[in-house]
């Protein structure tokens, strides 16, 4: 028997350990071009999954739509309308697909691996002006684009 013993968890670790034993580990639903990989996040009308496109071997997120009312048909199709407007902004994330038929519905866009900007401010240990500004930049003018649109993005 070994003297090496496994490294004590604190209360957080095994929080955390808990948390990710808890999230499912399939999506359920296959999508032609695409192994889904890890589940990214829940929200009221679905999941989003990272999964990577097998002809470019380019991350991607599917957002599944599954409700427990069932699938709000008129909700999916404008967030997809939307997301086609703003197609030509390379600002804003690009929607590569479209599964109407699927159960659940799903659509498909590019994946930014660097997460959110919250997750970049929180992580990061300080951020240059320059690099601030030019953030500021990109942002406003993703969102100028959008509001162009008739598109306003209220949970920034």
């Amino acid at each position: 028997m070994s003297d090496d013993l496994t490294q004590h968890q604190t209360d957080g670790d095994h929080d955390r350990s808990r948390q990710l034993s808890m999230q499912p580990t399939d999506s359920h639903v296959d999508i032609p071009g695409v192994q889904i990989t890890r589940l990214l996040g829940t929200g009221a009308y679905g999941e989003v999954w990272v999964g990577v496109d097998i002809n470019t071997n380019r991350q991607v997120a599917v957002k599944f739509f599954h409700h427990q009312s069932g699938v709000d048909w008129q909700l999916l199709s404008k967030e997809v309308e939307k997301l086609v407007s703003l197609a030509t902004q390379r600002y804003v994330v690009q929607l590569l697909d479209v599964g109407w038929e699927a159960s659940p519905p799903y659509y498909v866009m590019e994946y930014l691996e660097d997460g959110s900007l919250d997750q970049f401010i929180k992580t990061a240990d300080s951020i240059s002006v320059q690099q601030a500004v030019e953030l500021f930049h990109d942002i406003t003018t993703g969102l100028t684009h959008a509001h162009n649109k008739g598109i306003l993005h209220c949970d920034l």
